[in-house]
């Protein structure tokens, strides 16, 4: 199997495609015209309470996109430290876009010794179960160990789910992430998400939407 590489033009078009959608919460560096796109993205909560781009709260991302192979996207920490959960909020905002034309992501991953603390998404349009095996046999990067793995659609050793597709789908879609990242959701990602601390955003049955 010949290995895959990101294609720059793709992500041009992909680069245009987040900026259209997601707007002034992320600024690209530089040209997109690269096979790795990257940019600074500032949650609503930081704007509502007048943090702006350039006085360092924003998290970094990057991506890699090739449109007929793969498709990956990593969200990480800001100089000052960043919580998991405003890395989940910024994640899913990005995931919000893309899972409408790409569908659901493949895998979830980090990397040990990441100074970034990147948390990825990583969508894999031919070969999906070789890409997928050889994540879970840890032979992925030459370069990087992957430390937490999630394989979508797939159940967690333990985990005992009774409830439907149907169900898992309005649940993911109710709160911006595949369902199998909601039980990493905590008041961080409410916050971050939703533009409000935690107690207003529950005394305004709106925010509760929080993907509105």
């Amino acid at each position: 199997m010949s290995e895959m590489y990101s294609k720059a033009e793709d992500c041009s078009l992909l680069a245009a495609k987040l900026k259209d959608k997601i707007g002034y919460k992320i600024v690209f560096y530089g040209y997109t015209n690269t096979p790795l796109p990257s940019g600074k993205y500032l949650s609503s909560y930081r704007i509502n309470n007048g943090e702006q781009m350039f006085n360092g709260q924003c998290l970094p991302f990057y991506f890699k996109y090739s449109k007929n192979e793969f498709l990956r996207i990593s969200v990480g920490c800001n100089h000052f430290g960043s919580s998991l959960g405003e890395k989940l909020a910024a994640l899913s905002d990005f995931y919000e876009i893309l899972s409408e034309e790409y569908g659901e992501p493949d895998v979830f991953y980090t990397t040990k010794e990441d100074d970034e603390g990147l948390l990825t998404l990583q969508w894999s349009f031919i070969n999906k179960e070789e890409e997928i095996e050889k994540f879970k046999s840890g032979k992925y990067f030459d370069d990087a160990e992957v430390n937490k793995l999630i394989i979508f659609g797939e159940k967690r050793n333990g985990e005992e789910n009774n409830l439907s597709d149907k169900t898992k789908r309005i649940i993911s879609k109710r709160m911006g992430l595949p369902f199998e990242l909601i039980y990493l959701v905590d008041e961080n990602f409410i916050k971050h998400k939703s533009g409000e601390d935690l107690h207003l955003a529950f005394d305004n049955p709106k925010t509760l939407k929080l993907n509105n």
